[in-house]
C-alpha cells in the first residue's frame, strides 16, 4: 500500500498528454431556491450537449432539504430525459452529464454523475479524459474507497472526496460553512496534482449547497443570470448551452475553479500559471489565488446558433452560409463593407463621427448589458439623435428608405459582430433605433477592421524578418485545420514563392522540435484556439527560449491560443460551427491563408531586389490574386447552386460502397479533406490523397478483393437464392426429401466459406451437391468495381496525369468519378467502359469554370462537403429504413466523434 501512496504522492500535472476529440459534457446549476421546473431546464441542458455524447446521460438534483436524487442510464438525453424522469424533477442544484465513453464500457455504472460516500458525502462529474486512472484506481481502493465503475470520472470525484475528508477531520467543526468551503478548495489543489489529463468537472458539496467547477485542459463556460425573478449561477462544458440561460459570461482561463452558489461566485487558480496578454504586462497567478473577474456579454447570441426552417440539418446549414462568411472575412481584407465605410463617411462629411465615436466608447466601456442600453435609450432623446435622422432622411435617403423598409431582414444589414448592437435596438421595429444601431454597427466594424489590418501588419513583419533571415515556417495544425495547413503550403509555394512546412503537432514533435532555430516561425490553425496538442507544442516552443515567432488562426480569439500562447492571433470569422464536420470553418481557414500569402508576396516584392521584369511579372501576379480573391464567395455560391443535380447523381452511386479512395493531383489537402468528411458523416473508409500514391500499394485493392459491404451482401443473397431454385428442383429429379434437402443446403453454406467437403449425404444428395458447386463461382457475386474519386484542377499537366491514373485504374476494376472543371478529355476518359461485357459506374461534378487550379480549392472542398452530406442522407435513411439499431450515421453527430463550440 506504502508503494501506491508513494506513487500517487509523486505524479506531477505537468506531463503534456495528447487528447484527440474529447467528447462528453458537464453542467452544473444552481437556484436561489428549489424549483419545480430544474428538471424541465436540466432537460434542456443535457439536450444541448447530446452532441457531445450519446453513450449514456445522467443528472442528479439536491432540494433544500439536502435531499439527493440520482438518475443515470445508457443513452442519449434526448431519449432518457423523459424515461429516466428528469424532466419531472424538482430542486434546487443539478448536476449533469453526457458520456463519450472513454475509460469503462458503455454501461449504467461507468454512467455520470457520481454519487460517494465513502469519506464524506460528495457528487460530481466530469468531462474529458484522466490518462492515470488505473493508478488512481489502485490508490483509492488501498484507502478504503468504494469504487463502483472503471470510468475516470469516479476516479476523479473519489480522490477530491478523499482529500476532503483529511481537510474536514483537521477542524473540530465539520459542518462550518466557511470550514467546508476551504477544505474542499484546499482537496481539489490537492487532487489537480495527483491527476494526470484534461478534463472540466462539477462537484458538489451537499451539506453547504456550494458548486465547484474546474477548468484544466478541456472547454468550459461560466455564466450568471436572473431565473425565475432571482439569481442563478450555470457552468457547461458548452458556451451555446449557456447562451440559452444568460449572455452574461465569466471568463475562465486554464487552470482556474469557480466556487459558486446561485447568489454568487469566487474564482480560484489551482495552480501556478501565467497570462499573457499582447501588448500587456503578463498576469501571474499562485496555485490558490482568488482571482477576480467580472461578467461580460456574450458576443455570440444562442439565436445564431439556431436551425433555420429552410434546412434539415446545421452541416447543410453552415454549407450554404460559407458565401456570407467568406464575404465577411474578405470584406475585413478590403477594409470593411461597402455600407459601413459610406456610413463612416457620412458622419464625417455631416461632422457626427466625434460625438458618435464617444458614444460607441462609452457603451463599449460598460460590461453589463442594462448599463449599455441606458446609454443607447438616453442618446435617442439628445438632439444629436435627431440631427443624425433629418440629415439621413434628407441626404441619404437610399439609407432611410432600406432601414423603414417593413420586410426588410435588418440582422443583415449589419457587417459587425452584431449580437450586441442588434440587442440594443430591440425587437420592436423603430427607425431611429435602427438607424443609431447601424452607425454603431459601422464603428464597431470600424474597430474590427483596424485590430485585423494590425494583426496583418504583424504577420508581415514576422514574415519579413523569417524571409530575410532564411529561416522555416511550420504550420501546425490538427484534422481539418491540418488539411487546410497543406493547402496552405500550395498557395504559399504558388503565391508567393515561400515554403510553408504543414505538420501535425505529433510529426512535429518527432521531426523538427530538435531543429528549430532562432527566427522560426510557427502558425498554428485551430477553430476553437483550445486544440490541447497545439498548445502543448506552444509550451515546449516557448521552454526552448529561442526567438520563434507563434502565430495563431482562431474563430476565437479569447481562447488560450489565441490570447495566451500566440505572439499574434488572426480571426476566421467563420461564425458558430454546431456540426460536428468542420465545412464554413475550414472553409474560411483556407480563404485567410489564401490572403496570407499574397500579403507575403507584397512582403517579398518590397524586400527584394527584383529586377524590372520580374517585379513587373510579381505585381501582375499579386493583382490577379487579389481579383481572384474577391471571386471566392461568388464561386463558392455558384459551386453549391451547380452541382446539385450531379452530386446527388454521383452520391447515389457510392453511399452504401464500404471502401473508396479520393486521389488529388497537386491539390492533395482538398482530397485528405473531402475524405475526412466522408469517413465521419458516411462512416464509409475514405482515404484521400496524391493520385499517384494510389498505384505505389494501394491500388491492390483493386479487381478481387475482400472488402464487401451491404451491395456486395445483396448481390450474393440474390445468386444464392438461385443456387437454391436448382438445388429445389433437382431435388424433386431425384426425388429426395425435404430433410435431405435442407441436409444439402446446409452442406452448401459450409463448403461456400470454408470449403469442408461433406461426407454425411447419401449418395442422390452427393450428386446434387457436386452438380451444383461444379456450376458456380460462389465469389464473383462478391466483386463489384471499386470507386475513385478524381479531383484536379484545370492546368494541363494535371489534367494529363489525372486522364493516366483513370485509364490506368478502370482496366483493372475501378469505377471512375470526376470532380473538376469542364475538360472534355476528362470527360471522354472517364465515361468510356474498358470492358463492354461487365458493369462500370461513372460520375462527373462539374465545377463553374475559373481556369485557375488554386481557386478549384474551394469550389472542390465545397463539392466534397456537399457530396459527403448528401450520402450521409441517403445512407441514413436507408439504414433507418432498415431498421439498423445505433448506426450513428448522421450528418451532425455522427457517432465517435465530437467537439466543442467555442465561439465568442
Amino acid at each position: 500500500m506504502n508503494k501506491i501512496v508513494k506513487k500517487i504522492s509523486n505524479l506531477k500535472l505537468n506531463i503534456p498528454i495528447p487528447i484527440f476529440g474529447i467528447g462528453c459534457g458537464v453542467l452544473g446549476l444552481t437556484l436561489h431556491k428549489t424549483s419545480i421546473n430544474i428538471g424541465k431546464y436540466a432537460s434542456t441542458l443535457l439536450k444541448g450537449l447530446e452532441y457531445r455524447g450519446y453513450d449514456s446521460t445522467g443528472a442528479i438534483f439536491q432540494d433544500d432539504k439536502k435531499n439527493t436524487v440520482l438518475l443515470k442510464d445508457v443513452g442519449a438525453p434526448s431519449a432518457l430525459v423523459k424515461k429516466l424522469g428528469i424532466e419531472k424533477q424538482s430542486g434546487k442544484t443539478f448536476c449533469g452529464q453526457v458520456r463519450w465513453a472513454t475509460f469503462g464500457k458503455v454501461d449504467k455504472l461507468n454512467a455520470q454523475p457520481h454519487e460517494v460516500f465513502c469519506k464524506v458525502h460528495i457528487y460530481g462529474a466530469h468531462n474529458g479524459n484522466i490518462t492515470n486512472t488505473r493508478e488512481l484506481k489502485e490508490f483509492l481502493l488501498s484507502e478504503g474507497h468504494d469504487i463502483k465503475s472503471d470510468n475516470d470520472g469516479e476516479m476523479l470525484i473519489h480522490m477530491i472526496e478523499h482529500y476532503f475528508a483529511i481537510e474536514l477531520g483537521k477542524n473540530t467543526n465539520s459542518k462550518d460553512v466557511k470550514i467546508r468551503k476551504k477544505a474542499m478548495r484546499n482537496a481539489i489543489l490537492i487532487t489537480s496534482k495527483k491527476v494526470i489529463g484534461s478534463y472540466a468537472a462539477v462537484v458538489v458539496d451537499p451539506e453547504t449547497e456550494v458548486m465547484y467547477t474546474i477548468k484544466s485542459g478541456s472547454s468550459l463556460y461560466f455564466g450568471v443570470g436572473i431565473l425565475e425573478g432571482e439569481k442563478f449561477c450555470l457552468a457547461s462544458s458548452d458556451l451555446t448551452v449557456v447562451l440559452n440561460f444568460t449572455k452574461n459570461i465569466v471568463e475562465l482561463k486554464e487552470g482556474d475553479f469557480v466556487e459558486f452558489t446561485a447568489d454568487s461566485y469566487q474564482i480560484y487558480a489551482f495552480k501556478d500559471y501565467t497570462v499573457k496578454k499582447l501588448n500587456k504586462p503578463n498576469i501571474s497567478f499562485k496555485a490558490g489565488d482568488k482571482i477576480n473577474r467580472k461578467p461580460i456579454r456574450s458576443k455570440l447570441r444562442a439565436e445564431d446558433t439556431k436551425l433555420l426552417p429552410e434546412f434539415e440539418y446545421f452541416m447543410e446549414q453552415e454549407i450554404n452560409s460559407e458565401p456570407i462568411y467568406t464575404g465577411k472575412l474578405i470584406k475585413l481584407f478590403q477594409g470593411g463593407s461597402n455600407s459601413g465605410r459610406h456610413m463612416r463617411d457620412f458622419l464625417k462629411s455631416k461632422k457626427h463621427y466625434k460625438s458618435f465615436k464617444k458614444l460607441f466608447d462609452d457603451i463599449e466601456a460598460k460590461s453589463e448589458f442594462d448599463e449599455q442600453k441606458k446609454i443607447f435609450d438616453e442618446f435617442l432623446l439628445t438632439e444629436a439623435s435627431q440631427k443624425l435622422k433629418s440629415d439621413v432622411k434628407k441626404d441619404y435617403s437610399v439609407l432611410y428608405e432600406v432601414l423603414i423598409t417593413k420586410d426588410f431582414e435588418k440582422e443583415y444589414f449589419f457587417s459587425s459582430n452584431k449580437n450586441a448592437i442588434i440587442e440594443l435596438a430591440g425587437k420592436d421595429f423603430d427607425d431611429n433605433k435602427w438607424l443609431l444601431a447601424k452607425v454603431l454597427d459601422s464603428l464597431k466594424e470600424e474597430n474590427d477592421v483596424k485590430e485585423f489590418q494590425q494583426s496583418i501588419l504583424q504577420f508581415q513583419k514576422i514574415i519579413q524578418n523569417t524571409y530575410e533571415k532564411g529561416r522555416n515556417i511550420y504550420a501546425l495544425a490538427c484534422g481539418s485545420s491540418f488539411h487546410s495547413a497543406k493547402i496552405a503550403a500550395l498557395y504559399f509555394n504558388e503565391i508567393a514563392g515561400t515554403e510553408v512546412i504543414p505538420v501535425l503537432p505529433g510529426d512535429f514533435r518527432g521531426q523538427y522540435s530538435q531543429s528549430l532555430r532562432d527566427n522560426d516561425v510557427i502558425v498554428g490553425v485551430s477553430q476553437s484556439g483550445e486544440t490541447k496538442d497545439l498548445v502543448d507544442i506552444f509550451n515546449d516552443v516557448d521552454s526552448r527560449n529561442l526567438n520563434i515567432k507563434k502565430i495563431v488562426l482562431v474563430n476565437n480569439l479569447n481562447s488560450t491560443l489565441g490570447q495566451e500562447k500566440s505572439d499574434v492571433s488572426i480571426p476566421i470569422y467563420c461564425g458558430p460551427e454546431i456540426a460536428v464536420p468542420a465545412t464554413k470553418s475550414f472553409i474560411n481557414q483556407i480563404t485567410l491563408f489564401y490572403y496570407l500569402a499574397i500579403k507575403t508576396l507584397e512582403v517579398k516584392i518590397k524586400v527584394d531586389n527584383f529586377s524590372d521584369d520580374v517585379k513587373k511579372e510579381l505585381n501582375d501576379r499579386l493583382n490577379y490574386r487579389y481579383k481572384m480573391l474577391y471571386e471566392i464567395p461568388h464561386l463558392i455560391h455558384e459551386t453549391i447552386k451547380t452541382t446539385k443535380e450531379s452530386i446527388e447523381y454521383v452520391a447515389s452511386k457510392i453511399y452504401m460502397e464500404p471502401s473508396m479512395h479520393i486521389m488529388a493531383t497537386k491539390i492533395s489537402g482538398v482530397a485528405k479533406e473531402g475524405a475526412l468528411k466522408i469517413r465521419e458523416t458516411v462512416l464509409n473508409h475514405t482515404e484521400g490523397g496524391e493520385a499517384s500514391e494510389f498505384k505505389h500499394g494501394p491500388n491492390t485493392i483493386l479487381g478481387k478483393n475482400t472488402v464487401f459491404g451491404m451491395k456486395q451482401i445483396k448481390s450474393f443473397l440474390n445468386f444464392y437464392d438461385k443456387i437454391l431454385d436448382e438445388i429445389n428442383q433437382l431435388s424433386e429429379q431425384y426425388k429426395i426429401s425435404r430433410e435431405e434437402e435442407r441436409y444439402i443446403i446446409k452442406a452448401l453454406a459450409d463448403y461456400i466459406f470454408s470449403r469442408n467437403y461433406p461426407f454425411n449425404l447419401s449418395i442422390k444428395a452427393t450428386k446434387i451437391f457436386k452438380k451444383v458447386i461444379e456450376n458456380y463461382d460462389f465469389t464473383k457475386p462478391l466483386y463489384r468495381n471499386y470507386p475513385l474519386i478524381y479531383v484536379t484542377g484545370p492546368d494541363k499537366r494535371d489534367v494529363n496525369l489525372t486522364t493516366s491514373q483513370i485509364n490506368t485504374h478502370k482496366i483493372r476494376g475501378a469505377d471512375t468519378f470526376i470532380i473538376a472543371e469542364e475538360d472534355e478529355q476528362l470527360l471522354t476518359n472517364a465515361r468510356i467502359n474498358p470492358n463492354e461485357e461487365n458493369y462500370y459506374g461513372w460520375g462527373y461534378i462539374m465545377l463553374p469554370k475559373t481556369g485557375d487550379s488554386l481557386m478549384v480549392t474551394f469550389s472542390a472542398s465545397v463539392a466534397l462537403q456537399l457530396l459527403a452530406l448528401k450520402m450521409c442522407e441517403k445512407k441514413m435513411n436507408y439504414l433507418d429504413r432498415m431498421n439498423v439499431a445505433d448506426h450513428g450515421v448522421h450528418p451532425d453527430v455522427p457517432k465517435n466523434v465530437s467537439k466543442s463550440i467555442t465561439v465568442d
